[in-house]
């Protein structure tokens, strides 16, 4: 497998970027910290400059890489070894091996697993949790003040079923940007995630934010057919009012569900309108919950009814996603894009999961950059979508616009 990592200017951000091709190669050798570098980036064999030019080979060149990755290539270095311990460790992860962990395995996912450990941003993970909460609370009020809406519009039977559309006054074909939130599918809410809007609006994009029942009310499988329920209504939405281009962005939680939605299930039910949908941001998403099961932090008493039969058929790393093959063949230029996002200061379990969704899906054929952004924690990432010139906000009107000057 070959892919380059460089770094460019976006929004006015400095911007880390991998970039795949779409040659994937199963990792056999043992890994070491030198191995780990073939693994996880060089399997990445060449870097660019932010023009784009080619300026060193990854393995051999004497050229002195980014800082940026070589600091994020020494932290998966230093995770994968700590993941592999005495047993010989694949690409594929100790995220495959089942079974209950021993009691420091355990420690160590609990850590990996909470995103705001990881934070440099605050002197404690409370406190990055604290400010998050107020933030998007803040700015979607704000939102809902500034912007015309229409809120609470039923997709489902359930309390929590319901969209909230912000840009109500854009023209009915405007293009649409659905958001769905994080919060590891038990916290957030619609409500306080409306911070992507304005920018959107601002462009002349309608944006809608997707609610969803929280576990342990639902299990987590009951959340995956209810979003699936509202892709449902978002398509026939557009539909309806003759949008062209949707784009979908879900950050952690709200990641996993979507790549969890797009299974072949889902696709023969909505058909040709499958083909309106043409981005997908993936951002600092959770895409295996086979380690998850087992962590307190976020699965006591198993509130997310993850047990030996749904693990993996929960786990979008564990899907298959042929049957989107035809859609990028036949769509060409207007084809389904797939833009997975992961910080800087993610946890190494989280920058791993982006590796591996980036790969997966090329290896169906999708197009599919992999970005990570430094600087960033797994919050900010998103908090900074209330910004016109953030690189993700940049990112996703550049797709509106493209596809607007190919129509």
């Amino acid at each position: 497998m070959a892919k380059q990592i460089g770094t460019g200017r976006a929004g006015g951000e400095d911007r880390l970027i991998t970039h795949h091709t779409h040659h994937h190669r199963r990792c056999r050798s043992l890994i070491s910290r030198v191995a780990l570098v073939v693994c996880f980036a060089l399997a990445a064999n060449q870097y660019q400059s932010g023009s784009g030019t080619v300026v060193a080979a990854a393995a051999a060149s004497t050229t002195t890489p980014p800082v940026q990755v070589t600091r994020w290539l020494g932290k998966l270095s230093r995770y994968v070894q700590f993941r592999g311990g005495k047993t010989p460790l694949t690409c594929q992860g100790m995220m495959e091996q089942g079974g209950p962990p021993s009691e420091s395995t355990l420690a160590a996912w609990e850590k990996q697993y909470s995103p705001s450990a990881w934070s440099v941003r605050f002197p404690t993970p409370a406190e990055v949790i604290d400010y998050h909460v107020k933030f998007v609370k803040s700015e979607s009020d704000k939102n809902k003040e500034r912007l015309t809406t229409l809120l609470d519009v039923p997709y489902g039977s359930g309390d929590r079923d319901k969209v909230d559309i912000y840009g109500e006054n854009l023209p009915p074909d405007a293009p649409l940007f659905v958001y769905v939130h994080g919060g590891y599918w038990q916290m957030l809410e619609k409500e306080t995630s409306a911070y992507p809007a304005k920018p959107l609006v601002d462009h002349g994009v309608r944006v809608m934010i997707v609610g969803y029942e929280l576990c342990p009310e639902v299990t987590l499988e009951e959340l995956v057919r209810q979003m699936k329920a509202a892709g449902e209504f978002v398509l026939n939405y557009a539909t309806e009012n003759g949008v062209r281009h949707i784009s979908i962005a879900g950050h952690s939680a709200g990641a996993h569900l979507i790549a969890s939605m797009l299974d072949r299930p889902f696709m023969d039910a909505v058909g040709e309108e499958l083909a309106l949908l043409k981005d997908v941001y993936l951002i600092s998403g959770v895409y295996n919950v086979q380690e998850l099961r087992y962590t307190k932090s976020v699965n006591k008493d198993n509130l997310l009814g993850i047990n030996d039969a749904n693990a993996k058929s929960l786990s979008p790393l564990h899907a298959s996603y042929e049957h989107l093959r035809p859609i990028v063949e036949q769509q060409q230029g207007g084809a389904l894009r797939f833009h997975v996002y992961v910080a800087e200061h993610d946890s190494d379990v989280f920058r791993e999961m982006a590796v591996k969704m980036s790969e997966l899906l090329r290896s169906y054929g999708m197009r599919c950059d992999l970005s990570v952004l430094p600087g960033l924690d797994h919050f900010d990432i998103v908090e900074k979508l209330a910004s016109a010139d953030y690189t993700i906000t940049a990112a996703i009107l550049a797709g509106v616009a493209a596809a607007g000057e190919k129509s």
